[in-house]
């Protein structure tokens, strides 16, 4: 039997403002920096499942219940959480260990991150996810 993914790394194209593969905001927060033997997905979608083998991958585990954090939650968090669900997965997600950035609001405003994260960390909660404030919360 193979570890369970530990991450998944989300790359953009080079030169890209955000997940530059070559840049520094792709690498993986020391304080979760997998083990020799996990395994780490590469991702260049929004969804951890698209185009990836995160499916195949967790199916080999037999594990259905799926801890997720990250960059955006507007953004990446919520399309894998939403596809984590058709998948047949489901998911707890860790409110302070994900963050957004602030957003355009279409009309020449700017809707804060701290608004966007919150109104995603609802919407998710609502039929895809556990959504809890830290993992010292998580039930399983």
């Amino acid at each position: 039997m193979i570890n369970p993914p530990s991450a998944s790394e989300q790359h953009g194209r080079t030169g890209s403002p955000i997940c530059d593969p070559n840049g520094p905001d792709v690498a993986i927060a020391n304080a979760v920096v997998p083990q020799p033997a996990e395994t780490v997905i590469v991702k260049h979608l929004p969804s951890s499942f698209a185009g990836t083998t995160l499916d195949e991958t967790l199916k080999i585990t037999g594990r259905i219940h799926l801890i997720v954090v990250g960059f955006m939650t507007h953004m990446c968090v919520s399309t894998t959480v939403r596809a984590a669900l058709d998948h047949g997965y489901r998911c707890t997600v860790v409110a302070t260990a994900c963050a957004t950035r602030d957003l355009p609001d279409g009309r020449g405003g700017v809707v804060p991150a701290d608004i966007v994260h919150r109104a995603n960390l609802v919407a998710l909660a609502d039929r895809f996810a556990q959504v809890v404030e830290t993992a010292d919360e998580i039930l399983d």
